[in-house]
């Protein structure tokens, strides 16, 4: 049954029907999306939404008079299969060398697409114009199947990545380009656009100076922790090797801040700081790294580059992981133990961890 007025019809009654598991699966994903910034300590945004049925009712509509996709549709199911941002998420970093370490966070957040199950996520980006975002399609883990999200197996949700200067620059440049009034772009407005597009990536180099001279300020202060940047920023000297130290840091301030452990100094002193610090925690991270990475059975990953380092010295502790424990009570009726008491408890397992 190729697309007809009929078809648009009881695709958008349908729609509405579902409605309320394609704004389910949005908010999931959106908020996951939130999750991993926080954690990884990456500045942006999220938003989130279900394609409204009048706008996907106007979209078919617009495929009938055009044409487009017209081999694709073939019955009700295809139009499902061929939409696939009715439910969408958008990540917007606040510089554009962040877009790509976004993308690999959504890939082990979700399941994808690919016949082995992994996210599949192509680049937008054109050769000679400015637009720059990463498109992924995603689904929910297995081990997200659960309670009021059990219903979402399988059904897709779309994820742009690009940052905040380049959504502006795209969004103007698809409402000039793909939704003209009447006609074609004149030649002014062609090089209006390119004139945007060039304030875009020069923007993008100021948004970058302006926070390394932010973390040159925050790094001669000796008080304590002002929020997640600052931890990141004075902790990252102390751990020479940990190139991503950002990483897994979002959740690792928070139970500093708990322990009472606000500033370098107190840190430094509850770990016993010497010389010989620093490199401890690599190995253990590395350690730790390789005796959980390589087993499918564990739900656990560790970058031994990452604040991962710190993680292993914070945890390292007996009576510290008790009171940590006390802090995130965990099992049944209680929740899903953190990812900081599975790598306590692997670390544990880990022989000949003194020296």
């Amino acid at each position: 049954m190729p697309l007809s007025i009929e078809l648009i019809d009881n695709a958008v009654e349908r729609y509405w029907r579902e409605y309320d598991r394609y704004s389910k699966l949005a908010e999931f994903v959106g908020d996951t999306c939130r999750k991993a910034l926080e954690s990884n300590v990456i500045r942006g945004s999220i938003q989130w939404r279900a394609k409204d049925p009048d706008r996907l009712r106007a979209k078919l509509t617009k495929y009938l008079s055009d044409g487009a996709h017209s081999e694709e549709f073939t019955d009700m199911d295809s139009v499902f299969r061929v939409l696939k941002d009715l439910a969408g998420a958008r990540v917007t970093t606040y510089v554009e060398a962040d877009r790509h370490k976004v993308v690999a966070l959504i890939g082990k957040q979700f399941s994808g697409f690919a016949d082995d199950g992994t996210v599949f996520s192509e680049d937008k980006d054109k050769a000679g114009h400015f637009y720059r975002a990463t498109h992924c399609m995603v689904r929910l883990r297995d081990q997200d199947l659960i309670g009021r999200y059990q219903n979402l197996k399988d059904l897709g949700c779309e994820v742009q990545v690009c940052s905040l200067l380049a959504h502006v620059y795209n969004e103007i440049e698809h409402d000039l380009r793909y939704k003209p009034l009447k006609g074609n772009l004149s030649g002014s407005e062609e090089e209006l656009l390119d004139a945007l597009g060039h304030m875009m990536e020069s923007g993008d180099t100021v948004i970058n100076h302006t926070l390394v001279a932010v973390d040159q300020r925050l790094k001669a202060n000796a008080a304590e922790f002002v929020d997640v940047f600052d931890f990141v920023v004075r902790m990252r000297p102390l751990f020479p090797t940990a190139e991503n130290f950002a990483n897994n840091a979002g959740q690792l301030y928070i139970v500093c801040e708990k322990l009472g452990l606000d500033s370098p100094n107190k840190i430094k002193a509850a770990l016993n700081w010497d010389d010989q610090t620093a490199a401890r925690g690599e190995r253990l991270a590395g350690l730790l790294a390789e005796h959980v990475n390589p087993n499918p059975d564990i739900q656990l990953e560790v970058d031994p580059q990452s604040s991962d380092q710190l993680w292993v010295l914070i945890l390292g502790d007996s009576d510290r992981l008790n009171r940590i424990k006390g802090m995130y009570p965990s099992g049944r009726g209680v929740g899903r133990a953190p990812r900081f008491l599975s790598m306590a408890k692997h670390l544990s397992a880990i022989p000949n961890q003194a020296g």
